[in-house]
């Protein structure tokens, strides 16, 4: 089987006419962050919120999980769509219990309980490892202000492989952990002209921090996401200078990776 990835949001935190941040779906079942809206911007990419399984949060900041509510209030009727649908089980940092009891609360779900699908809490840490059917998920560390992971999903058969950056700013343990992966989805939320003393309050990457990850761990290809929107071919070219094998990511678009050195591209539902 393929690894498929569905970029539901791409942008920054700064909100969009139409825009959603970072929000990514993995096979169908998987999510990665909930951006502002997950529920609803799924769909629009022929996605149902009742067929996720799992969810992986990066971290905690709000254009990463406000989407949480959301997810859940569509997975109110769970059980009517999907019988034997198993709990979602929410993968992230220490303080993702935090963001799940605020789900609850803003969902008030001691007076409406079927808004609170059955689900699972799981921290997951550095050096931890999840498997998912026939995909293992590593778990890594973003530099961030607060407790950050990477993620790098490897299909178990073919070895093909794609890894989630997070927010981040550029580190060397970035770099082993993508070595040799075929997609590098990397954050370039910076500005491109940002002097590096200028990144230790917000800890986000340049293009051009993200071009080094890519060409130090010798990835396939470079995808560029959680950028505004104004400034994505700035961006991209930027990027291009240190990996010419760089992309934008693009709200909407799917890939498909079949092997290792295998992928494509279309934009909208495949």
């Amino acid at each position: 089987m393929p690894i498929t990835c569905q970029f539901i949001g791409v942008f920054s935190a700064h909100i969009g006419a139409g825009e959603e941040t970072a929000c990514y779906a993995v096979n169908g079942n998987i999510l990665i962050d909930t951006g502002w809206n997950a529920a609803v911007s799924m769909q629009s990419c022929g996605l149902s919120p009742t067929a996720i399984d799992h969810v992986f949060f990066t971290h905690c900041h709000q254009d990463h999980t406000l989407g949480l509510p959301g997810i859940f209030f569509a997975n109110s009727r769970r059980k009517e769509s999907r019988p034997n649908a198993p709990p979602i089980i929410l993968y992230g940092p220490v303080d993702l219990p935090l963001v799940l009891k605020g789900a609850c609360e803003f969902l008030r779900t001691d007076q409406y309980p079927r808004c609170m699908p059955e689900h699972r809490l799981c921290l997951i840490y550095p050096g931890d490892c999840v498997d998912i059917r026939t995909l293992k998920v590593e778990v890594g560390r973003a530099f961030h202000p607060l407790d950050a992971r990477s993620f790098r999903f490897t299909d178990s058969a073919t070895g093909a492989s794609i890894v989630f950056s997070g927010d981040t700013l550029y580190h060397e343990g970035l770099v082993e952990f993508a070595k040799g992966c075929d997609i590098l989805i990397h954050e370039a939320g910076a500005n491109p002209k940002a002097e590096l003393s200028a990144q230790q309050r917000y800890l986000h990457s340049r293009p051009q921090d993200a071009a080094r990850v890519a060409c130090e761990a010798k990835v396939g290809e470079l995808v560029l996401v959680h950028y505004s929107s104004s400034a994505g071919e700035a961006i991209l070219r930027a990027a291009k200078v240190g990996f010419a094998n760089s992309r934008l990511g693009i709200q909407g678009s799917h890939l498909e990776l079949k092997a290792p050195g295998d992928w494509s591209w279309t934009l909208g539902q495949p």
